[in-house]
Protein backbone atom coordinates (compact mmCIF):
# COMPACT_ATOMS: atom_id res chain seq x y z
CA UNK A 1 0.00 0.00 0.00
CA UNK A 2 1.33 3.94 -0.46
CA UNK A 3 0.00 6.76 1.29
CA UNK A 4 -3.95 7.37 1.29
CA UNK A 5 -4.72 3.66 0.78
CA UNK A 6 -3.96 3.92 -2.79
CA UNK A 7 -2.95 0.16 -4.23
CA UNK A 8 0.78 -0.14 -5.23
CA UNK A 9 -0.20 -0.85 -8.35
CA UNK A 10 -2.67 1.62 -9.43
CA UNK A 11 -0.11 4.53 -8.10
CA UNK A 12 2.45 2.76 -10.52
CA UNK A 13 -0.08 2.80 -13.20
CA UNK A 14 -0.54 6.56 -11.96
CA UNK A 15 3.03 7.80 -12.61
CA UNK A 16 3.45 6.11 -16.02
CA UNK A 17 0.03 7.49 -16.93
CA UNK A 18 2.04 11.07 -16.12
CA UNK A 19 5.39 9.79 -17.91
CA UNK A 20 3.10 9.02 -20.82
CA UNK A 21 1.24 12.74 -20.82
CA UNK A 22 5.16 14.27 -20.56
CA UNK A 23 6.07 12.24 -23.59
CA UNK A 24 2.64 13.25 -25.50
CA UNK A 25 3.34 17.52 -24.66
CA UNK A 26 7.05 16.84 -25.79
CA UNK A 27 6.17 14.77 -28.94
CA UNK A 28 3.70 17.63 -29.92
CA UNK A 29 5.89 20.54 -29.10
CA UNK A 30 9.09 19.13 -30.71
CA UNK A 31 8.63 20.10 -34.46
CA UNK A 32 9.20 24.05 -32.77
CA UNK A 33 10.48 23.51 -29.98
CA UNK A 34 12.84 26.22 -28.84
CA UNK A 35 13.85 26.99 -32.30
CA UNK A 36 12.64 30.84 -32.39
CA UNK A 37 16.28 32.10 -31.82
CA UNK A 38 15.98 32.83 -28.60
CA UNK A 39 18.81 31.62 -26.97
CA UNK A 40 17.27 29.54 -23.68
CA UNK A 41 18.04 25.81 -23.47
CA UNK A 42 21.33 25.53 -25.56
CA UNK A 43 23.08 27.87 -22.88
CA UNK A 44 21.54 26.24 -20.02
CA UNK A 45 22.58 22.76 -21.24
CA UNK A 46 26.25 24.29 -22.00
CA UNK A 47 26.54 25.90 -18.40
CA UNK A 48 24.96 22.25 -16.89
CA UNK A 49 28.09 20.73 -18.40
CA UNK A 50 30.57 22.62 -17.69
CA UNK A 51 29.33 22.68 -14.11
CA UNK A 52 29.02 18.80 -13.84
CA UNK A 53 32.58 18.52 -15.41
CA UNK A 54 32.91 15.51 -17.21
CA UNK A 55 36.19 14.57 -18.44
CA UNK A 56 37.60 13.23 -21.99
CA UNK A 57 36.97 9.89 -22.39
CA UNK A 58 34.09 9.67 -20.14
CA UNK A 59 30.76 7.18 -21.04
CA UNK A 60 27.82 9.82 -19.76
CA UNK A 61 24.32 10.05 -19.74
CA UNK A 62 21.95 12.67 -20.92
CA UNK A 63 18.62 12.02 -19.33
CA UNK A 64 15.69 14.34 -20.75
CA UNK A 65 18.11 14.21 -23.56
CA UNK A 66 15.50 15.99 -25.88
CA UNK A 67 16.47 18.26 -29.16
CA UNK A 68 20.35 17.97 -27.60
CA UNK A 69 20.63 21.43 -25.63
CA UNK A 70 23.22 19.61 -23.09
CA UNK A 71 23.60 16.19 -24.96
CA UNK A 72 25.89 18.07 -27.67
CA UNK A 73 27.67 19.79 -24.90
CA UNK A 74 28.00 17.09 -23.10
CA UNK A 75 29.93 15.50 -26.67
CA UNK A 76 32.33 18.19 -26.79
CA UNK A 77 33.13 17.43 -23.63
CA UNK A 78 33.81 13.68 -23.60
CA UNK A 79 35.25 13.80 -26.87
CA UNK A 80 36.09 11.55 -29.73
CA UNK A 81 37.02 8.82 -27.23
CA UNK A 82 34.27 9.14 -24.76
CA UNK A 83 30.55 8.20 -25.40
CA UNK A 84 27.02 9.47 -24.81
CA UNK A 85 24.12 7.61 -24.14
CA UNK A 86 20.82 10.20 -24.98
CA UNK A 87 17.51 9.00 -23.10
CA UNK A 88 14.15 10.76 -23.46
CA UNK A 89 10.64 9.75 -23.33
CA UNK A 90 9.66 11.52 -26.31
CA UNK A 91 10.36 9.70 -29.94
CA UNK A 92 10.14 12.85 -31.41
CA UNK A 93 12.39 14.71 -29.45
CA UNK A 94 14.76 12.36 -30.04
CA UNK A 95 13.98 11.40 -33.65
CA UNK A 96 15.34 14.97 -34.04
CA UNK A 97 18.05 14.61 -31.83
CA UNK A 98 19.56 12.10 -33.97
CA UNK A 99 18.90 14.10 -37.37
CA UNK A 100 21.05 16.60 -36.24
CA UNK A 101 23.64 14.31 -34.82
CA UNK A 102 23.96 13.04 -38.11
CA UNK A 103 24.43 16.27 -39.97
CA UNK A 104 27.20 16.68 -37.71
CA UNK A 105 28.90 13.61 -38.54
CA UNK A 106 28.40 12.37 -34.30
CA UNK A 107 29.17 8.75 -34.40
CA UNK A 108 29.99 8.07 -30.25
CA UNK A 109 26.12 8.83 -29.91
CA UNK A 110 23.60 6.52 -28.46
CA UNK A 111 19.76 7.41 -28.60
CA UNK A 112 17.10 5.92 -26.39
CA UNK A 113 13.48 6.33 -26.01
CA UNK A 114 11.99 5.50 -22.75
CA UNK A 115 12.99 5.86 -18.96
CA UNK A 116 16.83 6.17 -17.72
CA UNK A 117 16.88 3.36 -14.72
CA UNK A 118 18.58 -0.24 -14.33
CA UNK A 119 15.40 -2.08 -15.66
CA UNK A 120 14.93 -0.06 -19.03
CA UNK A 121 18.67 0.60 -19.97
CA UNK A 122 21.35 -1.94 -19.86
CA UNK A 123 23.93 0.01 -20.89
CA UNK A 124 26.18 1.53 -18.18
CA UNK A 125 27.85 1.78 -15.62
CA UNK A 126 28.33 5.39 -16.83
CA UNK A 127 30.86 8.25 -15.43
CA UNK A 128 28.93 11.31 -15.37
CA UNK A 129 25.17 11.87 -15.59
CA UNK A 130 23.21 15.37 -16.53
CA UNK A 131 19.58 16.04 -16.95
CA UNK A 132 18.55 19.28 -17.71
CA UNK A 133 15.35 21.03 -17.01
CA UNK A 134 13.24 17.67 -16.41
CA UNK A 135 13.08 16.34 -13.35
CA UNK A 136 10.28 18.12 -12.16
CA UNK A 137 7.71 16.30 -14.82
CA UNK A 138 8.69 13.31 -13.34
CA UNK A 139 5.87 12.14 -10.75
CA UNK A 140 8.05 10.44 -8.16
CA UNK A 141 10.90 12.60 -8.33
CA UNK A 142 12.93 11.08 -5.22
CA UNK A 143 12.52 7.47 -6.45
CA UNK A 144 13.41 8.16 -10.20
CA UNK A 145 16.46 10.45 -9.12
CA UNK A 146 17.92 7.49 -7.06
CA UNK A 147 17.17 5.21 -10.41
CA UNK A 148 19.27 7.27 -11.76
CA UNK A 149 22.30 7.11 -9.77
CA UNK A 150 21.98 3.68 -10.26
CA UNK A 151 23.24 3.94 -13.77
CA UNK A 152 26.44 5.69 -12.32
CA UNK A 153 29.72 4.39 -11.04
CA UNK A 154 30.94 5.46 -7.32
CA UNK A 155 32.37 9.17 -8.22
CA UNK A 156 30.70 9.62 -11.15
CA UNK A 157 29.70 13.30 -11.53
CA UNK A 158 26.22 14.07 -11.51
CA UNK A 159 24.20 17.61 -12.58
CA UNK A 160 20.98 18.97 -12.58
CA UNK A 161 19.21 22.20 -13.99
CA UNK A 162 16.23 23.02 -12.58
CA UNK A 163 14.03 26.74 -12.64
CA UNK A 164 14.72 28.99 -9.96
CA UNK A 165 12.53 32.72 -9.55
CA UNK A 166 11.91 35.08 -12.54
CA UNK A 167 12.16 39.21 -12.02
CA UNK A 168 9.06 40.78 -10.48
CA UNK A 169 7.55 41.24 -14.19
CA UNK A 170 7.98 37.67 -15.52
CA UNK A 171 6.42 36.42 -12.49
CA UNK A 172 3.49 38.69 -12.55
CA UNK A 173 3.31 38.00 -16.77
CA UNK A 174 3.05 34.06 -15.58
CA UNK A 175 0.41 34.97 -12.87
CA UNK A 176 -1.84 36.36 -15.35
CA UNK A 177 -1.86 32.84 -17.47
CA UNK A 178 -1.51 30.65 -14.63
CA UNK A 179 -5.04 31.67 -13.49
CA UNK A 180 -5.96 30.03 -16.58
CA UNK A 181 -4.35 26.63 -15.67
CA UNK A 182 -6.07 23.65 -16.10
CA UNK A 183 -5.57 20.90 -13.11
CA UNK A 184 -2.45 18.84 -13.44
CA UNK A 185 -0.55 21.19 -15.91
CA UNK A 186 2.66 19.01 -16.43
CA UNK A 187 4.65 22.39 -16.46
CA UNK A 188 7.61 23.57 -14.59
CA UNK A 189 6.00 26.55 -13.08
CA UNK A 190 3.75 24.57 -11.40
CA UNK A 191 5.62 21.74 -10.58
CA UNK A 192 9.49 22.75 -10.95
CA UNK A 193 9.17 25.44 -8.12
CA UNK A 194 7.96 23.00 -5.13
CA UNK A 195 8.60 19.99 -3.29
CA UNK A 196 12.69 19.80 -3.61
CA UNK A 197 12.49 21.87 -6.43
CA UNK A 198 11.76 24.86 -4.26
CA UNK A 199 15.13 26.20 -3.66
CA UNK A 200 19.04 25.39 -3.67
CA UNK A 201 18.83 23.73 -0.37
CA UNK A 202 16.07 21.67 -1.40
CA UNK A 203 17.90 20.46 -4.74
CA UNK A 204 21.01 19.96 -2.41
CA UNK A 205 19.19 17.97 0.23
CA UNK A 206 17.77 15.04 -2.58
CA UNK A 207 20.92 14.86 -4.28
CA UNK A 208 22.31 13.73 -0.20
CA UNK A 209 19.27 11.88 0.44
CA UNK A 210 19.98 9.91 -2.63
CA UNK A 211 23.78 9.06 -1.38
CA UNK A 212 25.40 11.71 -3.63
CA UNK A 213 28.25 14.16 -1.99
CA UNK A 214 30.34 17.19 -2.88
CA UNK A 215 26.78 18.72 -3.33
CA UNK A 216 26.74 22.40 -4.68
CA UNK A 217 23.83 24.14 -5.55
CA UNK A 218 23.73 27.96 -7.15
CA UNK A 219 21.30 30.31 -8.73
CA UNK A 220 22.76 31.54 -12.05
CA UNK A 221 20.82 34.89 -13.83
CA UNK A 222 20.16 34.55 -17.62
CA UNK A 223 18.49 37.33 -19.49
CA UNK A 224 16.05 37.00 -22.48
CA UNK A 225 15.95 40.10 -24.30
CA UNK A 226 12.49 40.58 -26.42
CA UNK A 227 11.01 43.75 -28.36
CA UNK A 228 7.21 42.98 -26.31
CA UNK A 229 4.64 41.10 -25.17
CA UNK A 230 3.68 39.44 -28.44
CA UNK A 231 7.10 38.41 -29.07
CA UNK A 232 7.24 36.98 -26.02
CA UNK A 233 3.96 35.15 -26.63
CA UNK A 234 5.46 33.90 -29.29
CA UNK A 235 8.50 32.51 -27.87
CA UNK A 236 6.81 30.89 -25.05
CA UNK A 237 4.69 29.05 -27.29
CA UNK A 238 7.51 27.01 -28.47
CA UNK A 239 8.08 26.33 -24.64
CA UNK A 240 5.73 23.85 -22.43
CA UNK A 241 4.21 27.32 -21.52
CA UNK A 242 2.50 26.85 -25.02
CA UNK A 243 -0.22 24.75 -22.65
CA UNK A 244 -1.25 28.08 -20.68
CA UNK A 245 -1.69 30.31 -23.52
CA UNK A 246 -3.75 27.05 -25.50
CA UNK A 247 -6.19 27.09 -21.76
CA UNK A 248 -6.96 30.39 -21.98
CA UNK A 249 -10.59 31.11 -23.80
CA UNK A 250 -9.98 32.61 -27.45
CA UNK A 251 -12.66 34.74 -26.83
CA UNK A 252 -10.22 36.40 -23.55
CA UNK A 253 -6.76 35.75 -25.51
CA UNK A 254 -6.66 39.71 -26.13
CA UNK A 255 -7.72 40.92 -22.48
CA UNK A 256 -4.83 38.23 -21.39
CA UNK A 257 -2.39 39.69 -23.69
CA UNK A 258 -2.85 43.21 -22.60
CA UNK A 259 -2.45 42.10 -18.77
CA UNK A 260 0.56 40.32 -20.11
CA UNK A 261 2.21 43.66 -21.61
CA UNK A 262 0.95 45.64 -18.95
CA UNK A 263 3.40 43.21 -16.09
CA UNK A 264 6.31 43.39 -18.55
CA UNK A 265 6.36 46.64 -19.23
CA UNK A 266 8.47 46.80 -15.92
CA UNK A 267 11.31 45.18 -17.57
CA UNK A 268 11.87 47.89 -20.45
CA UNK A 269 15.14 48.88 -20.71
CA UNK A 270 16.76 51.94 -21.87
CA UNK A 271 17.52 50.35 -25.73
CA UNK A 272 13.69 50.08 -25.75
CA UNK A 273 13.89 46.07 -25.26
CA UNK A 274 12.35 43.84 -22.18
CA UNK A 275 15.35 42.33 -20.80
CA UNK A 276 13.59 39.71 -18.86
CA UNK A 277 15.85 37.78 -16.21
CA UNK A 278 15.17 33.67 -15.64
CA UNK A 279 17.32 32.01 -12.68
CA UNK A 280 18.63 28.34 -13.22
CA UNK A 281 19.21 26.55 -10.37
CA UNK A 282 22.37 24.36 -11.21
CA UNK A 283 22.68 21.39 -8.78
CA UNK A 284 26.29 18.95 -8.89
CA UNK A 285 27.56 16.36 -7.11
CA UNK A 286 29.32 12.76 -7.01
CA UNK A 287 27.45 9.62 -6.89
CA UNK A 288 27.71 7.98 -3.65
CA UNK A 289 26.11 4.76 -2.11
CA UNK A 290 23.70 3.85 -4.79
CA UNK A 291 26.05 3.91 -7.29
CA UNK A 292 26.52 0.54 -9.18
CA UNK A 293 29.58 -0.90 -8.89
CA UNK A 294 29.56 -3.75 -11.37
Amino acid sequence: MVPGGIQEDDANMDAAAQRARVAGLFDQLSPGYDQNGVPWFTPIGARLVELTAPRPGDRAIDVGAGRGAATFALLEAVGRLGHVTAVDLSSAMLDLLRSAAHERGITNLDVRVGEASPEHLEAGPFDALTASLVLFFDPEPDLTFGRWLALLRPGARIGLSTFGPTDEAWTAAEAVLLRHAPPALLDARTTGRVGPFASTGSMATLFQNAGATDVTSRDDPLEVTLPDAAAWRSWTMTLGLRQLWEAVPSDQLDGVLAEVSTALEADRGDDGMLHLTQQVRYTTGSAGTLARTD
